[in-house]
This record gives C-alpha cells, sequence and structure tokens, in this order.
C-alpha cells in the first residue's frame, strides 16, 4: 500500500468552543474574530494549511477529525482524507470558492485506518455540512456543498494552492567550502545542492563569488574561522520533515557536527 503524505495544520479553533479564532498575520498571533450564537459551537477542531492560498485570499481551511483534545496554535501533523467543495456566495452576491479540507492526524488511534473520507460514518459528514451551512447562514452568507472530493484529488489542489501562495519564508543554508584538514570539497557536492533546489522550490540564489566567512567556537571554546557557501530560497512554509531529513544527509556528506539552515519572515513589496 502506498504510504500517505502527512501535511501539517494549525488548529485555531478548536472542537466544542464557542467563539471562533484566526490567526491575524499583521500581529504574528491568534485574535479572537466573532462569537457564535447560543447553543452553537464547532463540531470539530477547525484551522488551516500553511503555505497555501485559497481563491478568497486566505490559507486554505482545514478540518481536524480526530478523538484527541487539542487547542488553539496547536500544530498537527496529518493526513488529508477528502475535502468539501464549497462555493460560499458572499453578502454582495458574488461567490466565491473556499473549499473544507478534512484531515486526520497521523497519531490518531480512533481514525489510524482512515484514508478517505468515504470510510467516515455518513452521520459525521452530515453534521459537518449543516454546521457550515447554519454558520455562513448566521453571517448572511450562502453556501453550497456542490461535491467531496477524495484525499488523491484533495492533496493536488493543496499543492496547486500551496504554488499560488506568497513566499513567506527566506531559507538561507550555509555550507563549509573545505574540510577540516583545508582540502576543498569536490565541486560536485554544490552542484547537487544547487540541483536539488532548484528541483524543490523552481530556483535558487547561490553566493559563490565571494564566499563569506564564518567565526565559530569549537568546543574547546577556541575560534574557528570558515569559508562559507551561502543558498537562499524562498518558499510559502518550511517543511520541517524535508529539511531535517536533507540536514542529515549534508551532515554526512560534509562531515560536519552541524549544518546551519536558518529561516526568515519576509514579505514582497
Amino acid at each position: 500500500m502506498k504510504e500517505i503524505k502527512s501535511i501539517n495544520c494549525v488548529v485555531e479553533t478548536p472542537r466544542g468552543c464557542g467563539i471562533k479564532y484566526g490567526y491575524d498575520p499583521k500581529l504574528g498571533r491568534l485574535c479572537v474574530k466573532k462569537c457564535l450564537p447560543a447553543g452553537l459551537v464547532f463540531p470539530f477542531d477547525f484551522g488551516y494549511i500553511p503555505g497555501t492560498m485559497g481563491e478568497d485570499g486566505d490559507p486554505l481551511d482545514v478540518v481536524v477529525i480526530s478523538e484527541m483534545q487539542l487547542f488553539p496554535g496547536c500544530s498537527v501533523d496529518c493526513r488529508i482524507i477528502g475535502s468539501l467543495k464549497v462555493v460560499q456566495r458572499e453578502k454582495n452576491g458574488r461567490p466565491i470558492r473556499n473549499d473544507r479540507y478534512i484531515a486526520v492526524p497521523v497519531i490518531s488511534v480512533t481514525y489510524g485506518a482512515v484514508t478517505d473520507i468515504r470510510q467516515l460514518p455518513g452521520n459525521l459528514l452530515q453534521e459537518l455540512e449543516v454546521f457550515f451551512i447554519t454558520y455562513n447562514r448566521q453571517e448572511g452568507k450562502q453556501l453550497d456543498i456542490v461535491a467531496k472530493m477524495a484525499g488523491a484529488r484533495a492533496m493536488a489542489e493543496i499543492k496547486k494552492a500551496q504554488k499560488q501562495a506568497k513566499p513567506g519564508k527566506l531559507i538561507q543554508l550555509l555550507l563549509p567550502l573545505y574540510d577540516a584538514t583545508g582540502k576543498p570539497f569536490p565541486a560536485g557536492y554544490y552542484q547537487r545542492v544547487k540541483d536539488q533546489f532548484v528541483k524543490e522550490f523552481g530556483g535558487v540564489t547561490v553566493y559563490t563569488q565571494s564566499p563569506a566567512s564564518g567565526l565559530w567556537k569549537d568546543d574547546d571554546q577556541n575560534i574557528v574561522k570558515d569559508k562559507i557557501i551561502i543558498y537562499e530560497v524562498m518558499a510559502g512554509r518550511a517543511d520541517q520533515a524535508f529539511w531535517n531529513k536533507y540536514k542529515k544527509q549534508l551532515r554526512s556528506k560534509f562531515n560536519q557536527d552541524n549544518i546551519i539552515i536558518r529561516q526568515l519572515e519576509v514579505g514582497l513589496l
């Protein structure tokens, strides 16, 4: 059976909550958005998929179904099992595509065998649909669920939304030019790094004309000088699993105790 790739999701409003929270990118924190009418609460954990952008300009919405008690701002690795294809009509009558993606945590026990929304109990999906229709009606909006998409199709839509997202992170990789004996590393090492970044991110900036100088303290607190090359890529999100694995590979290839990879929040003017 083919392994299903997990994706990071962030919970904004937890299950059973009657207050809607939302992430404010300008403040860099969760804020209270509104109070739901008496008796109306979120039936499941509701949040967003970082590094994506939907038709409304916001990250894609996600519903996390699990037996766990999550909290606002909680980050959880999930597998996408499908989505509800939604057309949302705003107060001005303008229709907007605003799908709800359905996910289960990879560590869930109760839903550990669920890989597709068709495996969920029928009343569970119906409850979710009724909630979203009622919730939008309270805001004077009309929400129509026009279709249900399976996990593979939903993941394809997420990948498309990742490409549409505005770059939010500048990621820098610092690699040494010489080994501990002063011998330069093979040029092919650096070409393969460049090729990898072009493949993964569609482009890369490499500072090679004037290698930067690095000063480090070793375990004995001695100052160590080093010449380094800096690679920069821009991405909508930092895939922690990818970078952890790649960092391990580079540490082995360059025989280093550590490889510096840093991320910075950026915006485009």
